[in-house]
Parts: C-alpha cells; structure tokens; sequence
C-alpha cells in the first residue's frame, strides 16, 4: 500500500482582502506598557523564587542526602525530607495564590481602567 502526502493550495484567510490592518491604540498606551512591565517583573520574580526552592531541594539530595536524611524525632521513621517536600508544595501554592489575588485585584482593574480610557 503506498502513501501519499495530501496537497493543499495556499489560501488567503477568509476576508484578510477585505479588512485593512489597524494598530491596536491599546498597545501603545503608557499605561498598558507600564502594567505589562510590572506584571512581567512580578512573574518573573515569583518563578525565580520557585526555581530557588526546588533547585536547593534537589542539590541538597544531591550533594547532601543526610542532611534531608536524618530523623525528625529519634526512635520514628520520618526524615526531615517528607516535611520540606510538603513545604515545597505548599510554597508552590502559595506562590500561585499571590499571583492569582494581584492579577485578580490590581491587574484587571489596571486592564479596565485602561480599556474604559482609551
């Protein structure tokens, strides 16, 4: 049995002809850069602080392994590992829940008032 590749002819997207391209006045709003740069600062903050957390995890194992080794309470099984990788977890939600309440409270209403203005 042979197979062919299907060919298809280049088409222009539907009523691309008819409409003529507009600069979008909201992209060149000082407001909307200033916002996008916050937002993108905090972003990129909080995913520096995640990747802090579980690299030191990580290395700690690697480098390590007795420290996250070693016993909570002497005489029961659980090391200080379980704990911090829960913290991990924990911190990571965290972490999303920040993100969440600013982008909720500050920068949809900055992304409001900026639409609402323009």
């Amino acid at each position: 049995m042979e197979h062919t590749v299907p060919t298809y002819q280049a088409a222009e997207p539907h009523g691309a002809a008819d409409r003529p391209v507009t600069a979008n006045p909201l992209l060149s709003d000082p407001r909307f850069i200033a916002l996008v740069r916050t937002r993108r600062a905090f972003s990129w903050t909080l995913t520096i602080l995640m990747l802090i957390v579980y690299f030191a995890f990580i290395l700690t194992l690697a480098f390590s392994p007795t420290l996250l080794g070693n016993p909570v309470t002497q005489g029961y099984p659980m090391t200080w590992g379980i704990p911090i990788g829960f913290g991990m977890f924990v911190f990571t939600f965290v972490l999303v829940a920040v993100y969440v309440v600013r982008a909720n409270s500050s920068y949809d209403r900055a992304i409001s008032e900026i639409r609402n203005g323009a």
